[in-house]
């Protein structure tokens, strides 16, 4: 009877010795704590602790991220927002995580969402819209002076969504339409000084040299007669009142006085000679204009 009483015994020492040894993961560091008071660091592998007497508390190592639950702000400019963020820490300090705070996850959440509110209610809303990155990161910065003293890190905090009120939403959008019109209108009219430039340089080429500008009267109409079905009425005396232009008149009546009679002896064919009553029509339309710019002349002087 006694060798079995000292059997259990030993048994029952066994199987405390042996829940004793704990395993400690890579990303996780152990603390010991020996009648309640803290004795050490337990290092990843197998450990020892002694039942009864010695108790571990594991803190994770690696960087958490937990999500701020949506918090109802309001903005510098009286504008109520609905702002979702995300942050991400991590333990530098085990033994200040452990002993400092009670529970420093639910520390780190709630004064990252009093700072979001402090920092956001100083913020104007198109501030806060248009440069979420400096917000979040003035956040963080205002953060990470108080955790650091509970041996944490915040890595980064992120402004997820920034929701605002429907009326905000349309008056918001109405501005953006308002602004690409104003794009439009100025693009627009600079184009149109630009283009206005352009043709005012072409009328001073073409008026300074009348060849260009009869090259240009004839392109105009062989553009339009390619049209089949377009019938135009054209008069080819040339409105211009200079010495170059009576010129190259004189020199068409010319031409045409010449090749009149030598169609009608040599007996061209059909389309030569519509060529020729071409020409002598020109010739006729080029007199008539000299003789009603003489004519005006005349009545200038007198």
């Amino acid at each position: 009877m006694p060798i079995l009483a000292l059997g259990i015994v030993l048994l029952i020492l066994f199987l405390l010795l042996f829940s004793g040894i704990k395993q400690i993961n890579q990303w996780e560091t152990a603390l010991k704590f020996t009648l309640g008071k803290y004795s050490g660091r337990a290092e990843p592998g197998l450990t020892l602790v002694l039942p009864i007497f010695q108790q571990l508390r594991r803190i994770d190592m690696r960087t958490r991220n937990r999500d701020l639950l949506r918090q109802m702000v309001i903005t510098r400019d009286n504008v109520t927002t609905m702002v979702d963020a995300v942050v991400y820490y991590r333990v530098i300090d085990p033994e200040k995580a452990a002993l400092a705070v009670e529970n420093y996850e639910a520390a780190v959440k709630d004064r990252a969402k009093v700072v979001l509110r402090d920092v956001v209610g100083e913020t104007p809303l198109d501030q806060l819209l248009a440069h979420r990155e400096e917000v979040a990161a003035k956040v963080r910065a205002q953060v990470e002076t108080v955790v650091n003293q509970w041996g944490l890190h915040v890595e980064l905090i992120g402004l997820q969504d920034v929701q605002l009120p429907p009326q905000m939403q349309e008056v918001l959008a109405k501005a953006a339409i308002a602004e690409r019109d104003r794009k439009y209108v100025i693009i627009k009219s600079q184009a149109d000084v630009e283009s206005a430039k352009n043709f005012a340089q072409a009328a001073e080429i073409l008026m300074s040299s009348p060849g260009a500008m009869e090259l240009r009267r004839f392109e105009t109409l062989a553009n339009l007669a390619q049209s089949g079905a377009t019938k135009v009425v054209f008069d080819l005396a040339k409105p211009y009142d200079g010495h170059d232009t009576r010129k190259i008149a004189l020199t068409a009546a010319e031409t045409a006085g010449e090749v009149a009679p030598r169609a009608q002896k040599t007996g061209l064919h059909a389309a030569d000679q519509a060529a020729v009553a071409q020409a002598e029509y020109e010739a006729q339309a080029v007199q008539e204009a000299q003789a009603a710019l003489a004519a005006q002349k005349a009545r200038r002087n007198g």
